[in-house]
């Protein structure tokens, strides 16, 4: 039940009688039906700013210790001069559950043994944030006295949508270009300009709009530059690798809509070998985006040939660096035959984020392959065996069934005949 009523009693002044009880019902969306011929209250309201520090309830106040019990730590003010106590009752209703944005005593009825309210209480709207410093979930009315039970009747009712959030687009190009996309890609030494496009749909107005770097290859030292406002800005690309610009865009409930584009800047034609290590089907620039750990290896040839990675450099065989979710490795010209795989040391679900190795040589890649296969922590994803001299990878061979190299069974030397029965 959203509406955390604390029950107050109510008693007679002076008067030593049994306390009239309260009950409180939580219909839901229904609408509450009333029990038999009843006949209605007349209702009027005081001025609801005399209270607003009650607490979550549902009080009838007939007397002062009535309006005391109402109060946050008791801490009550003197008695209304709204009402005479000796004709007239005060109800209030109050609740502080922020999904809440208002409470409406909406009718009362009586009969012989019973009065009865019915009360309206109207949810957030889809898509709307309620603010803490503002109290809307009260309501209060003044009736005619009457020393009998009272029974309230909440009903739910869904309040007016607030709309979506803000939508926040990007574009980006390079800068002799004329089309603006979200994946661009580009050489080192370009610039490329970014624009960011924000739409505020629903009641919120917008106040704030962003773009900003969030991720960049190791070594780079490029930065945003804005020279037309922060919805505008050109970045200078210094070194190979993916850069990443995300736009956001708040509104006044702070709402945030955001896009991201990426930039892949392909290498110059080298004869060393560039791996990359990308990822699929994720966001990874969404700070809430869970990776599984892991690392890219590329081995010496021999079993006991040394392991190079971002935590284990190795001289002459890779320099490797790792930034974000990204590893990039460069492995120096040569003739060679190196063996390359990816370590996972976290578990990698079926339908997670997927490890994706680029392989770039003389300019061009010459390998691009995911992993989508469901990892335990410790296994390893062989990609294969790197040629140094043309950047290709040799898949490794696949699994051979158990047996299947033994050695085919001799026949058995045929039988020799028996002599008959007799024969010497």
């Amino acid at each position: 039940m959203r509406f955390p009523f604390v029950v107050a009693l109510a008693a007679l002044l002076g008067a030593c009688v049994p306390t009239a009880p309260i009950t409180v019902v939580h219909v839901g969306k229904t609408r509450a039906k009333q029990d038999g011929a009843a006949d209605p209250v007349k209702m009027r309201r005081p001025p609801a700013e005399s209270y607003a520090g009650v607490r979550g309830g549902a009080y009838v106040v007939r007397d002062q210790e009535d309006w005391a019990k109402m109060w946050k730590g008791g801490a009550a003010t003197g008695f209304p001069q709204t009402h005479d106590p000796s004709r007239e009752m005060l109800v209030v209703v109050a609740t502080e559950d922020a999904i809440v944005t208002r409470l409406t005593i909406s009718r009362a009825v009586e009969t012989a043994e019973l009065m009865t309210f019915f009360v309206r209480q109207t949810m957030l709207g889809e898509g709307c944030v309620g603010k803490s410093s503002e109290r809307v979930g009260l309501d209060a009315v003044i009736t005619p006295r009457a020393d009998k039970p009272v029974k309230f009747f909440i009903e739910d009712e869904d309040g007016a949508s607030c709309g979506p959030p803000p939508k926040a687009e990007i574009g980006c190009r390079i800068a002799t270009a004329q089309s603006w996309s979200s994946k661009v890609t580009a050489k080192a030494g370009e610039v490329v300009e970014c624009e960011l496009a924000a739409i505020a749909t629903g009641k919120y107005e917008l106040v704030d709009q962003l773009l900003s770097l969030v991720d960049s290859p190791p070594g780079s030292n490029a930065k945003l530059s804005y020279s037309k406002g922060p919805n505008r800005a050109t970045l200078a690309l210094d070194t190979f690798g993916t850069y990443a610009v995300r736009a956001e865009a708040t509104d006044e409930a702070g709402r945030r809509g955001n896009a991201t584009a990426l930039i892949e800047v392909v290498p110059k034609k080298t004869r060393d070998v560039l791996v990359q290590l990308t990822w699929a089907d994720v966001d990874v620039t969404d700070p809430t985006a869970q990776l599984p750990r892991v690392l890219l290896r590329v081995a010496q040839e021999g079993p006991r040939g040394q392991r190079c990675s971002a935590e284990v450099p190795v001289p002459g065989l890779c320099e490797a660096k790792a930034r974000g979710a990204y590893s990039y490795m460069k492995i120096p010209a040569s003739r060679r035959k190196l063996p390359l795989s990816l370590l996972y040391l976290d578990e990698r679900a079926q339908a997670g984020p997927s490890p994706c190795v680029n392989v770039w040589f003389n300019g061009e890649r010459t390998v691009s392959s995911c992993d989508r296969d469901h990892r335990h922590a410790e296994d390893r994803w062989e990609i294969g065996t790197l040629e140094t001299w043309t950047g290709k990878i040799v898949p490794p061979a696949p699994a051979k069934a158990p047996g299947a190299d033994a050695a085919p069974a001799k026949a058995a030397p045929p039988a020799k005949a028996m002599p008959p029965a007799g024969a010497k």
